[in-house]
């Protein structure tokens, strides 16, 4: 047990002063990600009525948010592993006992940290620009719900794809791509997909998290909270089963071929 705590402090530790020692770069990634989120934001409303243009910020706003949430997670991580492999680190913890996949598990504390700054320094960002209140909230345990459900789900994706480049060497960055494909989606409103196909709507990855994070910030009524609410649990609980046996596959090949066997089929 005490071993356990000790090497869950170090892992703590590196990801910390890795995270003040890179602080400029992080910051750079926060200011990108906000001028890039705005820019997003200025084109998909430019036609969008004057009367509905607050509805339409904060709408944008918190979609932008929940694709926020996914990248930085999953990017953070399955971006690492490769930065791992190349500095010959994988091999050092496997030689002491040591799932590089826990070492990885430090990540959330960079990856919280620049999600949270740019939460707030978009927020300011976007409120400034257009004078709405994007951080009114009408149901916060509902949004704080669809953040959590959204960070397992963006961990679940980052630990698979982690566990992919370290069993094939394939660039995370191919295999990422496939977030960027979730961003239009995710701006669909629910109201306008078909009503027999709006389950299958909220079946499709981190498409029902975020829909609770619109109900959450919208004062209209919500529909399929429920639905939304079950679906994204039981869909959290399977990519995290997923990412979890991904990652048992990769270490016991690892153990029965060597470090050798990293980025090989």
């Amino acid at each position: 047990m005490r071993r356990a705590l000790v090497r869950a402090k170090a892992v703590l530790l590196l990801h910390t002063i890795r995270l003040w020692r890179y602080r400029w770069s992080f910051l750079n990634m926060i200011l990108a990600e906000a001028a890039w989120i705005f820019l997003f934001i200025l084109g998909a409303l430019l036609f969008v009525p004057k009367e509905f243009l607050g509805m339409a910020v904060k709408g944008a706003f918190w979609i932008i948010v929940a694709w926020s949430i996914i990248s930085n997670f999953s990017g953070l991580i399955g971006g690492w592993m490769n930065f791992f492999i190349s500095i010959g680190m994988v091999e050092e913890h496997m030689l002491r006992g040591f799932s590089p996949f826990k070492a990885l598990l430090g990540r959330l504390i960079p990856g919280s940290t620049v999600t949270v700054a740019s939460l707030f320094f978009m927020g300011a960002l976007v409120g400034g620009a257009f004078h709405v209140d994007v951080f009114a909230v009408e149901d916060v345990p509902l949004l704080l719900l669809g953040m959590i459900l959204l960070v397992v789900e963006g961990l679940s994706y980052g630990f698979t794809v982690a566990s992919i480049a370290l069993r094939t060497s394939v660039p995370h960055n191919l295999l990422e791509i496939l977030n960027f494909g979730f961003v239009g989606l995710m701006m669909i409103p629910l109201s306008s997909i078909p009503e027999k196909a709006r389950l299958v709507y909220l079946v499709i990855p981190y498409i029902a998290p975020t829909h609770l994070l619109k109900v959450a910030t919208s004062s209209a009524l919500g529909e399929f909270v429920s639905e939304a609410i079950a679906v994204s649990i039981v869909e959290s609980i399977a990519m995290l089963l997923v990412a979890i046996i991904s990652m048992r596959l990769v270490n016991s090949w690892i153990v029965r071929n060597g470090v050798r066997a990293i980025g090989f089929w």
